[in-house]
């Protein structure tokens, strides 16, 4: 019943994005990589696998229609990527219910969202479907993932090679990664815990590349963006009073602040950001306001697991696609700064 289910929604979702009048640009599946752009050479190692899946990834012109499944739903998203002058311009949306999209370009993200009003915040960090594994350092990784070929298969129609990502520790969870074994770019992304058991995948149904980029994304490259959102940057002032003194291998404090949010009727919350180059992982420090229950303490959705802990008159709250194990380490590990 499920599988039809599955099914029956894959076949809808087809159907609507191919009638989209923001899908019109027609690409000829047939077209071929340019060869220039990428050097093949056999055999090839996880690594090198890997290493130009992140080079196509940034520099090929594509279009990717992905499902993304989680506890038995199944979200159908879309994803324009293209190169305009030499920067890479990326259009994200949801295609089921409320309009959600978001559009990268030139150090800067801009969100557009049925019933708000459009905003631009400046980043450099890549917010796309894959964009985790397509920025990640598998070099260094090696300290943290051991990468292994699982062999050949077939993902939404193109062959494709899997390469499994071991996790070393307990401390994170383990990835198979599915090229396309003619432009090498992600096909499929599978998130592991221990157990092999499949917690997030994200898989591509349909895969369009072409030489020149989609003449839409280079007239939006062109068109004035929403109001840019300066957001208050931290002082010496704002500075945390709480550390974490341990870390899982890999991972780096990228954030020690803390700052007012409107739950905490503008009290401080001391707020700790954690990365390893796939995940991040934030770690909220506040004042307790009431006594939970111990069922209420892990909050699991898939690989993102919310930690609340509560110590003395201190409430730690950590979210983060890592599991549990690693989150009561991290909070036995906080202590405050002298």
């Amino acid at each position: 019943m499920k599988l039809k289910l599955f099914f029956t929604r894959l076949l809808t979702t087809l159907f609507i994005v191919a009638s989209s009048a923001t899908f019109a640009t027609v690409v000829n599946d047939s077209v071929k990589v340019n060869e220039k752009n990428i050097e093949k050479k056999e055999p090839l190692t996880a690594i090198e696998y890997l290493q130009f899946m992140q080079k196509s990834y940034k520099e090929l012109n594509y279009e990717l229609l992905y499902l993304n499944s989680l506890e038995n739903q199944v979200e159908p998203k879309q994803l324009i990527h293209g190169v305009v002058d030499d920067q890479g311009i990326a259009y994200f949306r949801f295609l089921n219910g409320a309009m959600r999209e978001s559009l990268q370009y030139s150090g800067k993200i801009s969100y557009f969202e049925q019933g708000t009003q459009a905003y631009t915040l400046e980043s450099t960090l890549n917010r796309s479907v894959f964009a985790n594994i397509a920025n990640f350092d598998y070099v260094k990784g090696q300290d943290s993932y051991e990468y292994i070929i699982l062999g050949k298969g077939r993902i939404a129609g193109k062959q494709a090679i899997a390469i499994r990502m071991i996790s070393k520790d307990e401390y994170r969870y383990s990835y198979i990664i599915w090229l396309d074994v003619d432009t090498y770019l992600p096909l499929r992304l599978d998130t592991l815990n221990k157990s092999n058991l499949i917690l997030d995948q994200v898989m591509v149904v349909s895969l369009l590349v072409s030489e020149k980029v989609n003449p839409w994304l280079e007239k939006l490259s062109k068109q004035q963006l929403p109001q840019l959102l300066n957001l208050p940057q931290s002082s010496k002032q704002d500075a945390s009073q709480w550390r974490v003194n341990w870390l899982p291998t890999g991972f780096k404090v990228v954030r020690n602040d803390q700052h007012k949010l409107v739950m905490h009727e503008n009290e401080p919350v001391s707020y700790i950001m954690l990365n390893d180059g796939i995940v991040s992982v934030s770690i909220y420090i506040s004042a307790k306001k009431i006594a939970l229950d111990e069922k209420h303490k892990i909050i699991q959705r898939g690989a993102t697991v919310l930690y609340t802990y509560q110590r003395g008159d201190i409430e730690i709250n950590i979210v983060g696609e890592i599991p549990v194990i690693t989150a009561k380490r991290l909070v036995e590990s906080i202590s405050k700064v002298e």
